[in-house]
């Protein structure tokens, strides 16, 4: 009896939303997407679109067809297409469930059958999710077919998108769910929805420029450490040669000795700058931590997929590098006993902006979906009781 329950609750809940055409307007934008996907090829030289060549560092002859395509799909088709406008899509299209199943009495209907308010949320809420599941299954499985076709090569990592999207949307959902039941609002849950997910992408940018400060502050501090040791041992050589009468090493002693001086006195002045980012750092990491990540949980695709990126890292590390060539040139002109004076570290140097990538992807997998879901199940779980408790 609850099992036929439930199923006439899921397949009510899905002619509700079937009604809807944005569910079709999603599937047409997204065949849309995959042709362009197919249209997408590689050669010897670059990338290609139908019989347009383009070159580019990406060719078959540094790449395999298949990792080209699961790079392709893992960072456009998912990072891009599902993971912003689909999910974008999928809130637009299940935003009004809740708002307008009790703001247009529909509710009323249903509580006097032999319905636990508890099960009939959570029917509304988990046919949200499949209704996005199924959009997000159909786009996998025609790209797996283009690739597996095009390639030779049937991955079915391809089909880890589905579980990744729906984790984004449900992340977001709850959101819109909570703000649907307080509101009774199909359009502002909707719209303060997205704006708190843009929110959360801001505190998530935030925290990547402060790590990136941090980085550059850890690499001066550990520049100045190398500086000034090597200044010592300059000094204490100087005295040795000064004590052993040498008249010209006295004048180098000096010179060494303000260098020494003026190093400390900006080693000092520039620290509590770098103590406040090393504060402002730990302050939105704790904010991030208790918010959902869709961003990084997108990104685990690409990390599940065995997709490297490395190597485009590394080339685009490069062109920033021979960019600042000259500024770098200039600062790095104080040779001393074969180490750079690199007390001066600029945020877009390739080792700051290296090593800041790695401690931003250094978050594990379950720490990521892990926060993501207490988060989640925090905003539900007050949603439900606002349901469950609001008399109708």
């Amino acid at each position: 009896m609850i099992v036929r329950q439930t199923l006439a609750l899921f397949l009510d809940a899905y002619r509700e939303m079937n009604a809807r055409k944005l569910f079709w307007v999603s599937l047409v934008l997204s065949g849309i997407v995959v042709a362009a996907f197919a249209m997408v090829g590689l050669s010897d030289r670059g990338i290609t679109l139908l019989w347009f060549e383009f070159r580019s560092n990406f060719n078959a002859r540094l790449i395999s067809p298949d990792m080209f395509y699961k790079y392709v799909y893992g960072v456009y088709g998912v990072g891009w297409w599902l993971n912003w406008i689909g999910v974008a899509l999928a809130l637009v299209t299940t935003g009004g469930i809740f708002p307008e199943f009790i703001a247009g009495g529909s509710v009323d209907l249903y509580l006097s059958k032999p319905v636990s308010r508890v099960r009939l949320f959570l029917t509304k809420y988990v046919s949200g999710l499949l209704f996005a599941a199924l959009q997000v299954a159909v786009f996998s499985a025609a790209c797996f077919v283009c690739v597996g076709v095009r390639t030779g090569s049937w991955d079915v990592k391809f089909f880890l998108a589905i579980p990744v999207t729906v984790l984004v949307f449900s992340y977001l959902s709850a959101v819109c769910v909570l703000l649907g039941v307080l509101t009774r609002s199909t359009v502002a849950a909707t719209l303060l929805t997205l704006l708190f997910w843009m929110l959360a992408f801001a505190i998530r940018t935030t925290v990547g420029g402060l790590t990136t400060a941090e980085v550059a502050g850890r690499i001066e501090r550990r520049a100045y450490e190398a500086k000034h040791a090597n200044l010592d041992r300059q000094i204490a050589t100087l005295e040795q040669r000064v004590a052993a009468g040498e008249a010209p090493a006295k004048a180098s002693l000096e010179t060494v000795r303000r260098q020494r001086v003026d190093s400390e006195a900006r080693r000092v002045a520039s620290e509590p700058a770098r103590e406040n980012v090393d504060t402002a750092v730990a302050v939105f990491r704790a904010i991030y931590a208790g918010l959902p990540k869709p961003a990084d949980t997108g990104g685990l695709l690409v990390r599940w997929m065995n997709v490297d990126t490395t190597s485009v890292d590394e080339e685009q590390l490069r062109k920033i590098d021979e960019r600042n060539a000259a500024a770098a040139a200039a600062r790095d002109s104080m040779m001393l006993g074969g180490l750079r004076d690199r007390t001066d570290v600029g945020l877009r140097d390739s080792e700051v902006l290296r090593e800041a990538t790695r401690v931003m992807r250094g978050n594990s997998t379950g720490w990521v979906i892990g926060t993501s879901l207490v988060f989640e199940a925090v905003v539900l779980g007050l949603a439900c009781w606002v349901f469950c408790r609001r008399d109708y």
